[in-house]
């Protein structure tokens, strides 16, 4: 524990250098691409990643999955901060009573603000990692901010990674955490009993399908949706083409590794369970914030998603954040920008619920 916390000073140190000396650090270039300029601080963390002697230098594309699984928790960990004060984490699981209420069905995090807004939503996150490489932890630091700024719990299901457990597990675990979340929201704090559904990467495509499907059975709708990077056309191949295809930490070969891993022989990528952006009646949705980072071998999908929910005559709000590419969440608490983006999803957040 001790280490790991000497690591982070000292990485939050270097990162506090002013940003000519970090690229110069980084190899004197600046990561200019379609436009856009990639961060300095995560510029420096890309090169320090691929100059290390690490065996996956957070990829995936070419590694053996449980080190690539490793070397995402391991920069998780790293990355995020000490606990806020503004919250505090429980377990969630099985076995797990949170504070005396029933257990969950499906292990996580629940992250819980020491003082709840009346008006705030429980919201159920889908954590990153391309249904693949980690658990909750991969959006634990986005998740713990968002918490404390908003004054709302968030619950990280756990839900099951492929190839293990390949498509629908995810989705069959994302509805099961939505209803226990929807029975209990009222226990765990919230007022008013109402539930939120938010993810990052195929954690927002879960969130997306989630809606769709209970739109199509006549159930109560969240009260909004949180998308980060979603990742809503599995069968998309326009992702190799992009011009951020080789961005960092997630580019367009590890998305089809990914993606590879998560539907496996015999799935149909262009059926719109798997692919929520090919479903051919989208109404009646729930308002949106919809956010993408400027190099994001995806962002064109949130796009078009946007346009879709627009359409539809959902109330929508979208952002992308030119200098920060996909997974940014996953830097909040070490990366200047994505801090910055992360309390400027809060705001809207916010905004949108209002």
């Amino acid at each position: 524990m001790r280490a790991s916390v000497l690591r982070r000073l000292f990485l939050k140190r270097v990162l506090s250098l002013p940003p000519a000396v970090l690229r110069f650090l980084a190899g004197g270039s600046v990561v200019h691409v379609d436009g856009r300029t990639l961060d300095a601080q995560i510029q420096f963390l890309w090169r320090t990643y691929l100059s290390s002697q690490q065996p996956t230098p957070l990829t995936l594309n070419g590694s053996p999955l449980e080190l690539a699984r490793q070397e995402w928790r391991d920069a998780a960990n790293l990355m995020c901060a000490p606990l806020d004060g503004r919250v505090r984490i429980e377990p969630v699981g099985s076995t797990t009573q949170i504070s005396g209420q029933i257990s969950a069905p499906i292990s996580g995090q629940l992250i819980r603000p020491l003082i709840i807004a009346p008006d705030a939503p429980l919201i159920v996150f889908f954590h990153d990692g391309g249904g693949v490489l980690g658990g909750s932890e991969l959006s634990k630091s986005f998740a713990t901010l968002l918490a404390a700024e908003t004054k709302s719990p968030v619950y990280l299901p756990d839900y099951r990674l492929a190839p293990e457990h390949r498509f629908p597990a995810a989705l069959e675990d994302a509805r099961m955490a939505y209803d226990w979340a929807v029975a209990n929201a009222v226990s765990l704090g919230v007022m008013t009993g109402a539930v939120a559904v938010g993810g990052q990467s195929i954690g927002a495509s879960l969130a997306t399908r989630l809606c769709l499907d209970l739109k199509r059975e006549f159930k109560s709708l969240p009260v909004a949706q949180l998308l980060i990077s979603p990742l809503l056309d599995l069968a998309d191949d326009t992702i190799a083409a992009s011009a951020y295809a080789k961005s960092w930490p997630v580019s367009s070969a590890d998305i089809a590794t990914l993606i590879d891993h998560y539907g496996g022989a015999g799935i149909d990528l262009t059926a719109p369970q798997v692919s929520p952006l090919r479903e051919s009646v989208v109404v009646g949705q729930p308002k949106a914030l919809i956010v993408a980072g400027g190099l994001d071998p995806v962002a064109h999908q949130a796009e078009a998603w946007t346009r879709r929910l627009m359409e539809a005559r959902t109330e929508v709000v979208y952002r992308r954040y030119d200098t920060l590419p996909h997974s940014f969440p996953l830097f909040t608490d070490v990366v200047d920008t994505a801090r910055s983006a992360a309390l400027d999803i809060s705001q809207n957040w916010l905004k949108l619920l209002a």
